[in-house]
């Protein structure tokens, strides 16, 4: 099954994307037929929107707002509602975790080398589940491993792709059922944020490289 880059392809077409984000679409706008129609799609709509009137200076603080939101700590604001029903937990608390994100003095190392985990407290319904939100920088790779227990993934920023060369991308999720087993990489651009929630343990096929 292909993936697409939905996504991402706005703010592509606006320009706005860092540029390790642009090559990687760009790369898949090679491959994929699809996506290439919908850049075209969008590219168009940009032309035509800049064609309607003249260009106007906007207001003080408008263009700093705007990237913060993009790129700040409420860039990842889309994301709450889905957030607060992965994890049980309203969306003013989810709102939250995603801010207190920011506070690199939250985080702790995580099972490998350039990965750090984010603990998170759930609600009810997720009561006994293992839950965090993992950060795994660019080309980082997850050991393969067995689940002894169901998991949930969802990602929130950047990207990964199973050995098998499955990708998940922002707004997607990844559930690994009672005994199936994978490794994963971080794709390039931003670092790869993914909230999980695991019941039981896992079990690792290959050698964990820790931290320090």
């Amino acid at each position: 099954m292909t993936e697409h880059l939905d996504d991402i392809l706005a703010e592509w077409a606006l320009g706005t994307l860092d540029s390790s984000s642009r090559e990687v679409l760009e790369r898949h706008l090679a491959a994929c037929e699809r996506c290439r129609v919908e850049a075209d799609r969008l590219s168009l709509v940009r032309e035509g929107l800049l064609a309607l009137e003249s260009p106007v200076e906007p207001p003080a603080g408008v263009l700093a707002a705007l990237m913060a939101q993009m790129e700040g700590p409420r860039r990842l604001e889309r994301f709450a509602q889905k957030l607060a029903a992965f994890f049980d937990v309203t969306r003013e608390r989810a709102s939250a975790l995603l801010e207190l994100m920011e506070d690199a003095s939250l985080w702790m190392p995580g099972p490998v080398e350039g990965s750090e985990l984010f603990p998170v407290e759930t609600g009810p319904a997720r009561e006994g589940m293992m839950a965090a939100v993992l950060r795994l920088h660019p080309g980082v790779r997850y050991p393969r491993h067995t689940h002894l227990g169901r998991e949930w993934n969802l990602v929130l920023e950047g990207g990964l792709r199973e050995d098998g060369g499955h990708e998940v991308w922002p707004g997607e999720t990844l559930d690994k059922l009672e005994g199936s087993a994978h490794g994963f990489t971080a794709l390039q651009g931003p670092a790869c944020l993914c909230a999980s929630l695991l019941e039981g343990a896992t079990e690792f096929e290959e050698e964990l490289a820790i931290p320090g």
